[in-house]
């Protein structure tokens, strides 16, 4: 088997980004929201907060130290990643919250710390960055990677706040680690490989 670069984003996939945002919006408005609630990436327009309310929603976050360095990991995200880096090497591609002046550092610490990943690409247009199997919670995202690299994998990761995103075409769609580690062992087999062991079967 050949071995991989495997790019994952971080919020959503790596990181529960989502439940630190709903604490800051509980501390704003002082009503508190369950996960379920957030049903599409617009917290504010999700949980329909008022003008004044978004305002100090996003004032604080951009102010807050610490923000991005206090979120948790996913309980199975580590044993999903440890696997991956049986395939080949794992980096990030994340979007950047460029008014929150200690984000990038914060993020880059973050997944060193929870994850030992150390190559780290911060950047609102991810499909310039190449790697064999990309995974990313926001369809576009998706989409435009893979129509960068048509011959790779890309993986659309399902999450609560994507429910009502169609698939792109062409993407895998999961949000399970052991499905992602076969998606990612396919594409390390390559289709010759593939088609020996009558696609799919398990390798030696």
């Amino acid at each position: 088997m050949k071995r991989l670069l495997i790019a994952l984003d971080c919020d959503g996939v790596l990181a529960d980004c989502c439940s630190g945002l709903l604490r800051v919006v509980e501390e704003v408005t002082g009503r508190r929201h369950a996960l379920a609630a957030v049903t599409q990436f617009d917290v504010v327009r999700a949980l329909g907060l008022s003008a004044r309310e978004a305002a100090a929603y996003s004032s604080a976050i951009s102010k807050r130290r610490g923000f991005a360095a206090s979120l948790a990991p996913y309980p199975l995200a580590r044993q999903g990643v440890r696997r991956l880096r049986e395939l080949g090497d794992v980096c990030c591609v994340t979007s950047p919250w460029d008014s929150n002046p200690w984000w990038r550092e914060e993020r880059s610490a973050w997944l060193a710390l929870h994850f030992g990943i150390d190559v780290v690409h911060h950047a609102a247009d991810k499909s310039a960055y190449e790697a064999n199997v990309f995974v990313d919670d926001r369809s576009e995202h998706v989409r435009a990677w893979s129509d960068s690299w048509p011959k790779r994998s890309a993986v659309f990761w399902r999450t609560l706040h994507n429910v009502t995103e169609a698939v792109p075409c062409g993407a895998h769609s999961t949000d399970l680690w052991e499905a992602l580690y076969q998606i990612a062992r396919e594409a390390a087999l390559g289709p010759v490989q593939r088609s020996l062991l009558g696609m799919g079967g398990d390798a030696p």
